[in-house]
């Protein structure tokens, strides 16, 4: 009896415990029968909501919290929660009838293994939202305020570089050699701004999160060979030496070309700037391994080297080795932890062994086949669809639309075998049906077809809503970049302006136009001025236009052989200008170079090539390539909410 009457007293202590508990808990806490009738609830409750504990008892719950707009996704949670525990975020009605947002956790009540209600918890998040949203609109803020820095600052150094390096020239020309130092010194002090300012904007990009792979297949050789161009003025003005030591079999990589080859100068650069009449050595080696191979890629010098603690704070934003360093070779501190983002980014990494007074070694390793780093956390455990055509498992539904039925088999015989389930189309218009039937994630497209070619269906795609987001790669037997980017733009170049690039480009898009003028359209007076000058220099007759608006009417006036397009304009922007042209079939075949200091994104590049996702030639890329573009594209429509 003694024994009783202590647990029934301990029993009750406990009940009275959890009583309180629940009482004095600033979360919302209210229980439910097995028909999900308020039982009880707490004081928390009450304030959140509005109802006193009487107003709510006996009364159905997702009756009272809840209004048309939210009523099911409350009924899914109580429904789910009557045999396991769920939570989530949602929105709930008070008395008042206004809506609060609420964390929400749903958990069963078991007792002796029989089901005997649930209990709600609710948490207020509205001002934790609101913090969100203000971060959110901050982060955009931020993006924005970048995006137009970047413009605002190029473009006067445009100016300046681009204007000294031309009257270095020509005070040469006019055996002014006095002015000449003084010149050079002024287009120096300008690329070193440029330098300093394209590493600030790339930093706060990585932070925020806003810098993006562009992955493209190239030549790891050729990169390298072109590396070695570039650096070469600044190893010998040190009086130092450049040696390749580069494996044979290198191969193809495929991975953001601009951000490995600014890896590289970083990195050939700061053994040029800390080596004095010495050897600067850039090795490269392909490494093969069982889950993929990798790229390695080491920088060796001769130089000053580092200490131990030099070494420690090497990666560190703004860091240098030292004072007296820094003051002696100048820099800001920010290549390195912009290289070693750039190499995380990729899936590699950067490491580094030094010793004072005898050199530095840096090492860059990344794999060959760099995967997109948008790819969503855990899509690849996800389960995919059976495929009925292998009985395996499918990744992804590819349509391939083209008439050649050997093509069509062999691109279907490759998908299979990475695992995508394919569908296949002889031509356009049976293609067009398929797409709207099957709404797969990537559509391969042949160009050259009869009756309804490639761009034709390509155009019918884009104009489709419910079709104008599924990924296309068109596959041409043309090996012929213009033709791909026909819909948009030819090719984009940065400001400030690098004048044999831009001479190269003319001379690679104008083609059988050579007489007709090259047309400028930049708002910018100041780089209209100089980049006519740079171009009537080698010989082309220019043509100006302030703005697009302007520029359409000078095109009717007089068609030119290519258009050098800037993007951020009044009146009329160079994406509008773009899409005015494309209205008019003479137009479409006239080259487009976009020049300017926009930072340009996925959605500007997509809009610049006419919604063309991925250009892929017969010729020159392996099959192995091919299946590599569309597991790309099937893997990023997935993570991006886009499947079929």
């Amino acid at each position: 009896a003694i024994e009783n009457a202590r647990l029934f007293t301990d029993a009750r202590r406990q009940k009275q415990y959890f009583a309180e508990l629940v009482r004095n808990s600033p979360v919302a806490i209210v229980t439910l029968d097995v028909d999900h009738n308020v039982v009880s609830c707490n004081p928390a409750f009450e304030g959140l909501y509005g109802f006193t504990e009487d107003e709510v008892k006996g009364k159905n719950l997702d009756d009272l919290i809840t209004d048309d707009a939210t009523r099911a996704e409350a009924v899914s949670y109580t429904k789910q929660a009557s045999g396991d525990t769920v939570k989530g975020i949602g929105r709930r009605r008070r008395k008042d009838g206004s809506l609060v947002d609420v964390e929400v956790l749903a958990v069963p009540v078991i007792v002796d293994d029989e089901r005997v209600g649930m209990m709600g918890l609710y948490h207020d998040i509205t001002e934790l939202l609101s913090a969100r949203q203000a971060a959110e609109h901050a982060n955009q803020a931020k993006s924005q305020f970048l995006a137009s820095m970047s413009h605002e600052l190029r473009t006067p150094l445009n100016a300046i570089i681009g204007y000294s390096e031309m009257l270095q020239e020509d005070a040469a020309d006019a055996g002014q050699q006095q002015f000449v130092p003084d010149l050079g010194k002024i287009h120096a002090a300008g690329e070193h701004l440029l330098s300093l300012i394209n590493d600030v904007l790339d930093l706060s990009k990585i932070e925020a999160g806003k810098m993006d792979l562009h992955l493209e297949t190239f030549d790891l050789s050729r990169l390298i060979e072109d590396v070695a161009t570039t650096i070469r003025p600044l190893v010998e003005k040190n009086a130092n030496r450049l040696v390749l030591e580069c494996d044979d079999g290198l191969g193809v990589m495929h991975a953001d070309v601009t951000r490995l080859r600014q890896i590289l100068l970083n990195l050939l650069s700061n053994a040029c700037k800390f080596t004095q009449e010495g050897t600067i050595t850039l090795a490269a080696r392909r490494v093969v391994e069982p889950d993929g191979d990798a790229v390695t890629l080491e920088v060796r010098d001769t130089g000053i080297g580092m200490t131990p603690e030099q070494l420690g704070r090497l990666f560190e934003a703004f860091a240098q080795a030292e004072v007296s360093t820094a003051s002696k070779y100048g820099g800001t501190g920010l290549g390195m932890a912009i290289t070693r983002k750039f190499c995380r980014m990729m899936g590699g990494d950067v490491q580094v062994t030094s010793e004072a007074g005898s050199g530095s070694a840096f090492t860059v390793s990344l794999p060959a086949q760099v995967a997109a780093h948008h790819r969503a956390s855990g899509a690849a455990d996800a389960q995919p669809e059976d495929d009925a055509t292998t009985g395996t498992a499918a990744v992804g539904t590819v349509l391939v639309i083209d008439d050649d039925p050997t093509a069509r088999n062999l691109t279907r015989r490759l998908l299979h075998k990475h695992g995508f389930r394919v569908e296949e189309a002889a031509g356009g218009r049976e293609g067009l049906a398929m797409a709207r039937e099957l709404r797969p994630d990537v559509i391969t497209l042949d160009v050259l077809m009869p009756e309804m070619d490639g761009w034709t269906v390509l155009g019918a795609l884009k104009e489709d809503e419910s079709l104008a987001d599924i990924p296309v790669v068109m596959v041409s037997v043309l090996d012929d970049k213009r033709l791909g980017f026909a819909l948009g733009a030819s090719e984009y170049l940065t400001k400030p302006i690098d004048r044999d690039r831009l001479v190269s480009a003319l001379n690679r898009f104008i083609g059988g136009d050579g007489g007709r003028p090259v047309l400028i359209v930049e708002d910018d007076h100041t780089t209209r001025v100089l980049v006519r000058r740079m171009l009537e220099a080698e010989g082309w007759d220019v043509t100006e236009a302030a703005n697009g608006r302007l520029a359409l009417d000078e095109i009717e006036r007089n068609r030119p052989g290519l258009v050098l397009l800037d993007l951020m304009m009044p009146e009329m922007d160079g994406f509008e200008f773009l899409e005015a042209m494309r209205e008019q079939p003479a137009l479409t075949a006239v080259p487009v170079i976009v020049v300017t200091a926009k930072e340009l994104t996925d959605d500007d590049r997509r809009r610049l090539n006419g919604g063309v996702e991925r250009i892929v030639s017969k010729n020159a890329l392996g099959p192995e390539a091919l299946a590599e573009h569309v597991r790309e594209l099937v893997t990023t429509r997935s993570a991006t909410g886009g499947g079929a």
